[in-house]
């Protein structure tokens, strides 16, 4: 694949004279300081969605420069006032504005990489973009922005401190070249404009991105966040008699860099995130659900520790510490301590952290070890990673490894692992292995292949401080992906892709496996239209529930239609239908709308509604014990958020759901054989979570939090007779007047 190198700006020294850096910079939007008039311009752009490399110099220019602060970025767009969206949204919130998006590669090579996104109306996003080209949200960071507005214009001007992340150090004389990309996304058409052709879905994204030349100051920083919460518990406990009503928390995170390619990070008891809820869940498969994690220790330079394994496998799942304590008293456990060193060097990269769950000593905690090397060249790199969790109250000490490896070139790109997890216990000690194998071909910016392997044996168990779907499973996978642009059409692009999986476990038995075709269409009006069509192959069914036998699915078909409204308006929607086989012989239907409403620039309110009908539900229920069941689940959400003052947010959620299930047929499962036996297993489960959060924000890590949380859960075991009979919104108000959580926080933290 050829490209132009039109987008590569020959290098810059933008550290000014004296005189000129002594001008101080206001970040207000205007860029009018004189420094940005000795800036790296970037004004070569091209629209990258879709991809038709048409000039778009007419639509935005960029300019960038670094002093001993950090890295500045200005930024204009040439939108009139009736062609925009402005939307503030809460940080990490999805973004329904016109936004600018830049990515700042501080190592100029792909290891160091972050992302930040400025909307107009004052909303932002930041996240690290990882060598393999995942964004991972979590990640906060210190940086600064604001927006400009003019009729025929706006712009952005951002800083991002060199204190605010961890980079490779430059040359003897600390220069280094940086790469910076810079995006707008243009919400009434849907269309993202870029300073080089290459988008993060693209192979070489780093290695084609423009450059700026930087002289880094060495010096260290400091910077300590202490946190103080209080809890008060207003619902009847039911758990341990050691819960309290009322608890206060303090605690602190530290992070020293003794220069900018180091960090040493402390934390003493840290904050477990008290002021957060997770969406209701309601999963009864034996695929574990994988959540996010948004503690500053655990997010910043974790990205170093990341293995690129598929199938979603994680070797670390930080969710894992602090989690439910293994007596089985506490949903929570607090951390005593937790220390990381990281170390990224030119070539190697190195990383380790301890953390100690309180109550180690008495058995109930945990302690988790971790240890990251990484060797790194322009093109390639290659890892290891040892972990080891102690469990002493199971008697139960877990280890993992993983060897890793990736390349990347303009069109091919290599990434793969292998993995081993070792178990001991008083009983015995089980060894496991595993591999994940991903090559990609992007013949052209409108054509991409890929071929993926990822197998694990029935030994490997990596769940201690990780997460996988499953062991006993080999999958290959071949997709491909084709974009077309037409002109003068309903529709702007047309994005293809085709799914071809083949699954079995390692006695060589062919499981159901997905096939996928998905049509995605960008319209004309900015809207977007989506169909898919999934068929699954018929094969051994061997993962429902623990310890149950094999036995026959058939093949299956699941369709569906999804449209996105353009997003421009103080309304905009979207809805989806589908219409699945399911089971062993059933059908289901489901259908999703969202709807939000945007009163005012600060503000925005969103309605969520699901909803799945169908008579094949199939479920584990007990060891070989299927049921069959005819199933009905709800859940609904509102969601509101916005700001009263520049620094004052409110947000608030509430959901219900309701799953009313009546078993239709119940089977014994024999010798892989499903034999219809008599039985009731009906049931029905209802649950419900809320919040609302006042939040004062003074800086970054320094915030002031007071949030309300409400919710309940109710499973009733019933009669197949009585399902159905209860009233859905009686039901949610009996777990609003009777809720297991009913809980005030408060909390405050600062950075020093």
């Amino acid at each position: 694949m050829n490209k132009s190198n039109k987008f590569w700006l020959g290098l810059s020294y933008p550290m000014m004279a004296g005189a000129v850096l002594a001008e101080p910079i206001v970040i207000d939007g205007k860029l009018n300081e004189a420094q940005w008039g000795s800036a790296t311009h970037f004004e070569q752009f091209v629209q990258v969605v879709p991809v038709t490399l048409a000039s778009a110099n007419d639509k935005i220019t960029a300019k960038a420069f670094a002093t001993a602060d950090g890295v500045y970025i200005g930024i204009k767009n040439f939108q009139h006032k009736a062609e925009r969206k402005r939307q503030f949204n809460i940080h990490d919130r999805f973004m329904q504005a016109d936004f600018n998006r830049v990515v700042v590669d501080f190592s100029g090579d792909g290891s160091s990489a972050y992302q930040f996104s400025v909307t107009l109306g004052g909303g932002s996003q930041d996240g690290v973009v990882t060598p393999s080209l995942n964004v991972d949200y979590d990640w906060d960071g210190d940086w600064h922005y604001a927006n400009h507005i003019d009729d025929t214009y706006w712009t952005t001007e951002l800083l991002i401190p060199w204190h605010t992340v961890s980079f490779q150090p430059g040359d003897e004389l600390g220069l280094k070249n940086i790469g910076v990309s810079v995006q707008l996304y243009e919400l009434k058409s849907n269309f993202i404009y870029a300073n080089h052709e290459d988008t993060t879905a693209n192979n070489d994204f780093f290695l084609s991105m423009p450059k700026i030349a930087a002289h880094i100051p060495e010096h260290s920083q400091l910077a300590f966040v202490p946190y103080f919460a209080h809890q008060a518990q207003f619902a009847p406990l039911s758990t341990s008699p050691s819960e309290r009503q009322h608890q206060s928390d303090v605690g602190f995170d530290l992070f020293y860099k003794p220069s900018h390619h180091q960090k040493v990070s402390l934390a003493v008891n840290p904050d477990f995130g008290q002021v957060d809820i997770d969406d209701v869940d309601v999963n009864y498969s034996a695929v574990e659900t994988l959540r996010t994690d948004k503690r500053p220790f655990f997010t910043q330079d974790i990205s170093l520790f990341e293995v690129a394994a598929l199938e979603s496998t994680k070797l670390i799942h930080t969710r894992r510490i602090g989690a439910s304590s293994d007596d089985g008293t506490r949903a929570i456990t607090p951390i005593d301590a937790a220390l990381r060193f990281v170390h990224k060097g030119k070539s190697v990269q190195f990383g380790t952290f301890a953390v100690s769950e309180s109550d180690f000593s008495d058995d109930i905690g945990k302690q988790f070890f971790a240890a990251r090397a990484n060797y790194r060249t322009q093109d390639w790199q290659a890892g290891v990673l040892a972990t080891k969790t102690d469990r002493p109250f199971l008697e139960r000490d877990a280890m993992s490894y993983a060897l890793d490896g990736q390349y990347r070139s303009d069109t091919w790109s290599f990434k793969g692992a292998l993995l081993q997890t070792e178990v001991e216990t008083q009983k015995q000690r089980v060894t496991g292995q595993g591999v994940s194998l991903e090559a990609e071909y992007q013949q052209s910016l409108q054509t991409k292949f890929a071929a993926r392997y990822f197998a694990v044996d029935d030994e490997f168990d990596n769940r201690d401080l990780g997460y996988m779907k499953r062991n006993d499973w080999q999958v290959s996978e071949l997709y491909g992906e084709y974009s077309m642009h037409p002109k003068d059409s309903w529709f702007t692009r047309l994005k293809q892709s085709l799914t071809l999986r083949h699954e079995q476990n390692n006695a060589g038995t062919d499981l159901a496996a997905r096939q996928a075709y998905l049509a995605q269409f960008l319209l004309a009006n900015g809207g977007q239209l989506n169909l898919g069509l999934d068929y699954y192959t018929s094969g051994k069914q061997d993962n429902l529930g623990r310890g149950t036998e094999m036995f026959e699915m058939p093949s299956r078909t699941e369709s569906r239609v999804f449209y996105q409204s353009p997003y421009v308006g103080d309304f905009s929607w979207a809805a989806s239908i589908e219409l699945d086989q399911e089971g062993i012989s059933g059908s289901a239907q489901q259908y999703a709308v969202d709807l939000t409403w945007m009163p005012h620039y600060n503000w925005n309110l969103k309605l969520s509604n699901f909803f799945r009908s169908g008579d094949g539900w199939l479920m584990a229920n007990g060891q070989n014990r299927l049921s069959e069941y005819d199933r009905d689940e709800f859940s609904n959400k509102f969601e509101f958020n916005g700001r009263i003052t520049d620094n004052l947010e409110l947000s608030g959620s509430l959901q219900w759901t309701v799953l009313e299930a009546q078993s239709k047929t119940i089977y014994q499962l024999t010798n892989g054989e499903l034999r219809e036996i008599h039985g009731d297993t009906s049931f029905d489960d209802r649950r419900l979570a809320s919040q609302i959060k006042l939040r004062y924000r003074m800086g970054a890590y320094s915030d002031i939090f007071l949030v309300y949380q409400r919710g309940g859960a109710n499973f009733s075991t019933l009669e197949k007779s009585q399902v159905g009979r209860r009233d859905w919104f009686g039901s949610v108000a009996d777990l609003w007047q009777q809720p297991v959580q009913d809980l005030v926080t408060f909390k405050v933290r600062y950075l020093f």
